[in-house]
């Protein structure tokens, strides 16, 4: 079975690259690496040589890709989706040359999102320094699906990825799954919620510590980005999270502090309820200002 070894990067397209690169840069503090010929950006926030990439169009997810455990990973990707019947095909060498990773794969899930496998990215060449937020990784991406039993069968049985914990219905079924992207140990890397169409939630990234969250979210508040009202915990991972709006609408957030699982013998995964104390164990006032817009770019594969 597939072994990762985490998210990758994750693609927009933006309805204006130069506005969409400031925010990322100035705002969220991720560092801009550089925009290619083909105007594509790339910006991270550690040492690999990009954690987003942006990408001039209509304003949409454009993928979502996760580098495997090891470059030996790529041939059982490759023989365990055929196996599965489900249609992928190689990223040409000149397009992995282009975003600076090695052999790599696309496929489509369920709900019409493309997913790339790829088995390494090139380092950055300058070493990444906070300014002034210190960030230490891309931590996971969120969907909204419209028919959730599917995609989490999709993702536990093809893609290999562990649900750590589950939200369900007051009547007992699941309608939310936090995903970890096996082995990699972070609660979620990954998750899916069950809406009303299939869609886009948010990336997050996770930041050193709470004076980081605080000094960021206080700093786009000055500075006229959208925020939610305050800061919360979720129940199930025990992560401390602020959500915030980028240009075109896109949710993304803040998080400090995951439980992590052991490759082996981890704990079984909860059923937890749907009451707001679930996702905030502080109580606070629900995001509800941001415009959450969450459009998939139809896949090319």
């Amino acid at each position: 079975m597939i072994r990762y070894k985490k998210l990758g990067y994750v693609a927009f397209n933006v309805s204006n690259l130069d506005k969409s690169i400031a925010f990322y840069r100035d705002m969220v503090g991720l560092d801009h690496v550089k925009t290619n010929d083909q105007g594509e950006a790339f910006l991270s926030c550690n040492s690999d040589h990009h954690n987003i990439l942006l990408v001039q169009g209509k304003p949409s997810l454009k993928r979502i890709a996760f580098q495997l455990e090891s470059p030996e990973q790529l041939a059982v990707a490759e023989e365990w989706l055929t196996r599965h019947k489900v249609r992928w095909a190689h990223v040409s060498q000149e397009e992995s040359y282009r975003l600076h990773i090695g052999r790599a794969l696309r496929l489509v899930d369920p709900i019409g999102t493309t997913i790339e496998l790829f088995v390494g990215m090139m380092s950055r060449p300058q070493p990444f320094l906070p300014h002034p937020i210190n960030l230490s990784h891309l931590s996971h991406a969120v969907m909204r699906v419209a028919d959730f039993p599917e995609p989490h069968k999709f993702y536990s049985e093809v893609m290999n990825f562990r649900t750590s914990d589950f939200r369900h219905e007051p009547s007992g079924e699941p309608y939310f799954a936090f995903m970890r992207c096996f082995p990699n140990p972070y609660h979620h890397s990954f998750a899916l919620q069950e809406s009303d169409r299939n869609a886009f939630f948010h990336i997050a990234f996770t930041v050193n510590g709470m004076d980081d969250l605080m000094f960021g979210k206080n700093r786009m508040a000055k500075n006229g980005v959208m925020v939610a009202p305050t800061p919360g915990r979720h129940m199930a991972s025990g992560s401390v999270f602020q959500y915030f709006s980028d240009p075109d609408g896109f949710t993304v957030e803040y998080t400090v502090g995951m439980e992590e699982f052991p490759e082996h013998d981890p704990r079984q995964p909860r059923m937890l309820d749907k009451t707001y104390r679930t996702t905030d164990l502080w109580e606070g006032p629900p995001p509800s200002n941001l415009p959450a817009f969450g459009d998939i770019e139809p896949p090319a594969v």
